[in-house]
């Protein structure tokens, strides 16, 4: 049997680093310090790694661009704003420029006019012409969160388990003392929201309780949030509660103040997503740090690896947000 080849996957893990540092310091680009290079470099002369060199070739005969699809609607949340310049600071560490691609009419099927080389989507459902166009276009696409409806279209994913992640933060709630846990949920639009939404149901119902939640849209306003914390929170019992659109934090807690409750007592209040503001708000709120810079960078080491001929060592990467436990969350 012929060995495997090592792949750009076995040398960042051989050298305890990211693929995205592991294909900077390969390929000469700025990006990791001398110390972090040397040592990529010895891992792979030791595992006889060599970069890929018709690869790379037809990459560099090609435009240099990637295309990056954000979903409608969320240029103004910080999220979104933070994993384009993700995607854009490690594709010009790999000599890439980023080309934003517009939304289109919804009726418009048509494909992106873009001189690209493939294509990097985030929170991406084919519901979306967008999507379809791109995903019809046959270059290599990575989606940050899998592609609700076209997952097995892509070529490889990022994901971040959210599942466990809401489980993680119920369980927070609970053992602060929350026993009637309400939620403000997104549409199914999504493939992480519906994974949260089937999180919620089931962590409740696990504990014996009714889900007592209400949906909002995506990207919703400030008059939306309020309505549907105002009925949540009329629900007799409700000590806690979860809201989950970006946005959400302080409108809910202008709602919970209406209610004449006190958050961080006698109301347990936690986001989602996190946002800069969060920390900021009376009191701060408790939410995921879902590493969104980090989140594209990743995306984008993988479109490299999709790149090279032997194709990346696993199609889809999970990561694992970080609870940011803060006063909302903290009784006394």
């Amino acid at each position: 049997m012929t060995p495997r080849k090592p792949t750009l996957h076995d040398v960042a893990a051989a050298a305890g680093v990211s693929t995205a540092a592991a294909s900077f310091a390969l390929r000469g680009k700025p990006g990791v310090s001398p110390e972090t290079r040397d040592r990529i470099l010895a891992v792979a002369r030791d595992l006889n790694y060599t970069v890929n060199i018709p690869a790379r070739s037809l990459r560099t005969a090609r435009y240099g661009a990637v295309g990056l699809y954000l979903p409608p609607g969320s240029t103004r949340l910080p999220y979104y704003t933070e994993f384009a310049f993700g995607v854009v600071d490690a594709a010009d560490r790999l000599g890439l420029s980023v080309i934003l691609l517009p939304h289109r009419d919804s009726d418009d099927a048509s494909a992106p006019a873009a001189f690209v080389d493939g294509y990097i989507v985030v929170d991406a459902t084919t519901e979306d012409a967008g999507i379809r166009a791109i995903l019809d276009t046959g270059r290599p696409v990575v989606s940050g969160e899998h592609v609700l409806g076209g997952d097995d279209r892509v070529s490889a994913s990022v994901v971040s388990d959210h599942t466990a992640a809401l489980i993680r933060l119920l369980d927070h709630l609970a053992a602060a003392g929350a026993q009637r846990i309400g939620a403000v949920l997104p549409p199914d639009g999504t493939a992480w929201s519906r994974d949260i939404a089937r999180a919620y149901t089931a962590w409740v119902a696990g504990h014996g309780g009714i889900p007592i939640s209400r949906r909002i849209a995506f990207v919703p306003t400030a008059d939306e949030v309020a309505a549907a914390v105002d009925d949540v929170l009329a629900t007799e019992d409700v000590d806690a509660l979860v809201v989950v659109p970006s946005g959400s934090a302080a409108p809910a807690l202008d709602s919970a103040a209406r209610a004449g409750r006190r958050v961080g007592d006698d109301l347990l209040l936690a986001a989602y997503v996190d946002e800069p503001m969060h920390a900021l708000l009376t009191p701060s709120v408790t939410s995921f740090d879902l590493e969104p810079r980090d989140f594209g960078a990743a995306c984008v080491a993988l479109l490299a690896e999709v790149w090279d001929a032997d194709g990346p060592a696993d199609r889809v990467r999970v990561t694992e947000p970080r609870l940011v436990v803060r006063a909302s969350t903290s009784r006394g």
